[in-house]
């Protein structure tokens, strides 16, 4: 959810095909933008609510509530790479977003309803754009500073006269004489100015960056200008004359700040990921950089003293303007893929959904779809995968391992941190699953990159032994059953196509590998069925399902069929519903969710249909005896929560 996907859209209920007693009822979690932050624009509804509206090179339009971080809605309908964006006002008092594409469309939308409005305009790139009134002013690759009335999306007169150079960043002034100038700054270093009324330019081009001008910001007369070169130079807008020595930074965008003692502030934000911040009359830094994005800074906008910076990291931050301080939890990304989801009872009787995926585990209320406090960002490039484990008070421990090697502890609510990390894979951490002995000590195994399974005690995060087996063993799943006799087993899923198990207190293994008819390929799950015995479920290579006994290792009934045969079986979990017996569920190519008896093997009711790109997927007992299925998806990082009757 991985990441914050937290946009939310009620789906409504679906009629299954086979069955009809059997119904659906769908919730989507969706992702933040998958992709670098290319624009954000911040505006006030007519209610005084803060908005602020955020597009990427996904395609994704977004608009969030720009003091709590939270979503609004679903994204815009939109498609293609938004490079620009504006917020406009019509003749009616509507206020417009107004979106610059790279292949040159013009789109809006309707700022409070999101509803997407006909007659888009074209043009070259949209590299930037402005507005004066109800007229927008767009500037492109081919060269074209075009005028576009916003109630109708048509021209409003001829181009404005210019030079054949990419334009990428507009701003305009307000003159003493009352006139309004639109500014203009070009990929050759140029900046122009012309006369909004007349549309003619005023005064000769000024050439002095000698790289592409990439922001522009103005604060009464003062004209600030970012280049490439690496300087951020300042000009009196009415005569074009420099003001003082240029400024030293490499930025890529820019927006003027007013604080409420009266101060100007000029913000810029860096290529190194920075947020810097000049006094807008004397250009001298007003305070530190603000540290937090791991890419260019491509877009700012300004609500107040509030500030938005939208990031090629795929975060859209907010910064006190004043302090250079961060207010709030970033809103999070990017996420190319959910990695790892698992469900747990809250102390507070809520379900929780934790998502994995991108660079941050992301706790979720379940019912609601809303974020349960702030994005745990750990591991470094991506974490891999979760686990949870109840704890005697009622709080659940997260448990999480990913691409720095560590496994690490949280308390799932809170997201703070539960002691130090667990140190000693050496390559990225692919699962993790954590789990109580009948003694009632609590145990967490890893598996990494580095060929090695280890254990650890889940409240000291102590080693416990070395790793298990003496061979290499590259593991991508595990699950954890107890048996009969009191004994409790790690079962590994490793990519030599076998399924080991492993004593957990003695760190021996049981018996023999288990290969399956064609060599198991894909996860293991593992429940407990009423007579007491232990079953395990895998995939072969045929996609088919079966399952083995715990304890002997040895097939128990024949093949499970439904998959599309010689593809992948992506996920596979155990689930017994209320007052049910115990399931096993699965997702594999195409989407199609399958539930069979664990003691049967029989396959229970329709399909569930997820869509081509489920990937991921858990599910959990509903307290009506129905199911609750949580799929992620790849390409992308939407979750589906479905709740199913039985």
């Amino acid at each position: 959810m991985i990441i914050p996907w937290r946009t939310i859209a009620a789906m409504g209920y679906q009629q299954a095909v086979e069955r009809p007693v059997e119904r659906e009822r769908s919730l989507t979690i969706r992702a933040p933008h998958r992709g670098p932050i290319t624009t954000v624009a911040a505006f006030r509804r007519g209610d005084g609510r803060a908005v602020l509206v955020s597009g990427s090179n996904d395609g994704g339009v977004r608009r969030w509530d720009a003091m709590t971080g939270e979503p609004l809605d679903d994204p815009l309908d939109s498609d293609g790479w938004v490079w620009s964006s504006v917020v406009a006002s019509t003749e009616d008092g509507r206020s417009l977003v107004v979106g610059g594409f790279q292949d040159g469309r013009l789109v809006r939308w309707d700022a409070d309803s999101g509803k997407r409005l006909a007659d888009e305009a074209r043009t070259g790139w949209v590299r930037s754009l402005a507005v004066v009134g109800d007229v927008v002013f767009s500037g492109s690759d081919d060269g074209d500073v075009r005028r576009w009335d916003v109630t109708t999306g048509l021209p409003a007169g001829d181009p404005l006269p210019g030079r054949p150079s990419s334009v990428w960043a507009l701003a305009t002034a307000v003159l003493s004489d009352g006139r309004t100038l639109l500014v203009g700054g070009f990929a050759d270093g140029a900046l122009w100015r012309w006369d909004v009324a007349t549309g003619l330019p005023v005064g000769e081009p000024v050439t002095v960056h000698t790289g592409p001008v990439r922001a522009l910001a103005v604060v009464d007369s003062l004209l600030y200008s970012a280049s490439d070169d690496g300087t951020v130079r300042r000009w009196d807008v009415e005569t074009g004359q420099p003001v003082g020595d240029p400024l030293t930074a490499t930025v890529l965008s820019l927006v003027p700040v007013t604080l409420p003692d009266g101060r100007a502030l000029v913000v810029g934000g860096s290529r190194d990921g920075s947020v810097l911040r000049w006094d807008a009359v004397t250009g001298e830094t007003a305070g530190e950089p603000s540290a937090g994005h791991a890419g260019p800074v491509r877009s700012l906008a300004a609500v107040g003293e509030v500030v938005f910076s939208g990031s090629d990291d795929g975060d859209v931050r907010r910064w006190d303007a004043a302090t250079g301080e961060a207010v709030g939890a970033p809103l999070t990304g990017p996420v190319d893929h959910v990695t790892s989801m698992i469900t747990a009872e809250g102390a507070d009787g809520r379900t929780l959904l934790v998502s994995t995926g991108g660079p941050a585990a992301h706790v979720w209320d379940l019912d609601t779809g809303s974020l349960v406090g702030e994005p745990l960002v750990a591991h470094g490039e991506k974490v891999w995968s979760a686990a949870v484990l109840g704890q005697p008070d009622g709080r659940t421990l997260l448990v999480t391992g990913g691409t720095d090697g560590t496994v690490r502890r949280w308390d799932a609510e809170t997201g703070r941190p539960v002691g130090d990390p667990l140190v000693g894979h050496t390559k990225t951490v692919m699962c993790v699953t954590a789990f109580h002995l009948p003694d009632g000590r609590a145990l967490i195994a890893s598996s990494s990159q580095d060929r090695t399974v280890r254990l650890w005690d889940a409240g000291s995060g102590l080693p416990v032994g070395g790793p298990l087996g003496d061979d290499p063993i590259d593991v991508r799943s595990m699950a954890v059953v107890r048996l009969r006799d009191g004994r409790t087993l790690l079962v590994t899923s490793a990519k030599d196509w076998a399924l080991l198990r492993w004593d957990v207190e003695t760190g021996l293994p049981i018996g023999k590998p288990i290969v399956g008819a064609r060599g198991i390929r894909g996860p293991v799950a593992a429940a407990e069925l009423d007579d007491g015995r232990a079953v395990l479920a895998s995939a072969d290579r045929d996609s088919s399902l079966r399952r083995y006994d715990a304890e002997t290792g040895q097939p128990v009934g024949g093949a499970m069929e439904g998959h599309r045969t010689d593809y992948a079986v992506f996920s596979l979990v155990s689930v017994r519903p209320e007052g049910g017996r115990p399931l096993f569920v699965s997702v594999g190519k195409g989407g199609a969710v399958l539930r069979w008896d664990a003691e049967t093997g029989v396959r229970e009711g329709p399909p569930i249909e997820c869509g081509e790109h489920a990937r991921r997927m858990t599910a959990r007992g509903a307290a009506d005896g129905g199911l609750v299925v949580v799929t992620g998806h790849y390409p992308g990082a939407d979750i589906a929560v479905r709740r199913v009757a039985r």
